[in-house]
């Protein structure tokens, strides 16, 4: 393939360095400043337009030039029209050269703005659609939000009525011990001399051992002293044994006449019997508070403390209810 060459700098015309074709004398120059004697601006125009034609400068120059009279060579008749005959010849008209140069424009324009507004309104459209988006995550996550703390109010109020059943069930459990009473600090005894025994510390006592309606042993652990169960016929017979118990001060010598001497002086309790809750409830109440509480007692299921004779009294229903008491009374 032969390669045009540029007839200003005799280089190839190449793809990298394209170039312009005269339209009248078909003369090749570069499509740069330096070989087309153009601004880029008119290149530009060249180049995205095909209605419009290029000459070069010599065949401008030549254009403009020339005669635009004609005189032929040999003499003939005259002619009344032929004494000033124009060449009508169309010649370069800047005027027209800007408008087609404005019109190339307007529609370069037309169509950059076109494609802008295009690429805006993809832009808007997909704002729009991430706005409703996240609008709607944010919805979402609002009512997740409010089930979650729904559910975690439901879930606390659970917690309270099962709270408050497992204390409702505690204090039935404890209601079916209210005719029952203990008598603790005994030494090991057989299961048969259980009724003399509990006679012996109802005479002791001064009170009728017919308020006893059945009794039974609780061995005690690894040598520790046995306790007696007795089911009385009232509640007030149960109190009555208790208050008794507590003014009288029994001790194992009083009850057990061959007891060893070691063992005698040691107190005998009449206390009212406990379900295992308050029995735990009782011991941790004076592990945690016996150095600062001087009275700690339990009545009818309940554990109370008492600091002193002029302060107010406790109810303690719950482990909760010691660790308040000890925030209240830490300093």
């Amino acid at each position: 393939m032969v390669l045009s060459k540029c007839a200003v700098c005799k280089k190839n015309i190449t793809k990298k360095a394209p170039g312009l074709e005269c339209s009248r004398c078909n003369k090749t120059v570069h499509a740069d400043s330096a070989c087309a004697k153009l601004s880029n601006k008119q290149l530009n125009i060249l180049r995205n337009s095909t209605g419009i034609e290029w000459s070069c400068e010599d065949c401008m120059l030549n254009l403009s030039r020339r005669s635009s009279f004609l005189v032929p060579d040999d003499e003939g008749e005259e002619d009344s029209d032929s004494d000033h005959v124009v060449n009508a010849k169309a010649t370069f008209d800047p005027r027209k050269l800007a408008q087609d140069i404005s019109r190339e424009l307007k529609k370069t324009f037309r169509e950059e703005i076109s494609g802008l507004q295009s690429s805006l309104q993809f832009l808007s459209e997909q704002i729009d659609s991430m706005e409703k988006s996240v609008k709607h995550q944010d919805n979402r996550i609002k009512e997740l939000e409010n089930k979650n703390k729904d559910l975690h109010n439901k879930n606390k109020n659970l917690e309270l009525r099962v709270a408050v059943l497992e204390q409702d069930i505690k204090q039935i459990e404890q209601n079916t011990l209210s005719l029952t009473l203990e008598v603790a600090g005994l030494p090991e005894i057989s299961p048969p001399d259980v009724p003399g025994v509990l006679a012996t510390v109802g005479t002791k006592l001064e009170l009728d051992v017919q308020d006893i309606q059945f009794s039974y042993r609780i061995p005690g652990n690894k040598g520790k002293p046995c306790t007696i169960v007795a089911e009385m016929k009232s509640k007030n017979a149960r109190n009555q044994w208790i208050a008794a118990s507590k003014k009288k001060n029994l001790t194992v010598g009083q009850i057990f006449q061959d007891v060893a001497e070691d063992r005698a002086h040691k107190r005998i309790y009449v206390r009212e019997a406990l379900s295992k809750h308050f029995k735990t409830l009782l011991y941790n109440t004076k592990q945690q508070l016996h150095e600062s509480f001087q009275y700690i007692w339990c009545k009818d299921g309940k554990v109370y403390v008492k600091k002193n004779d002029n302060s107010k009294t406790y109810v303690i229903q719950s482990v909760q209810d010691i660790d308040q008491i000890k925030k209240e009374n830490k300093s």
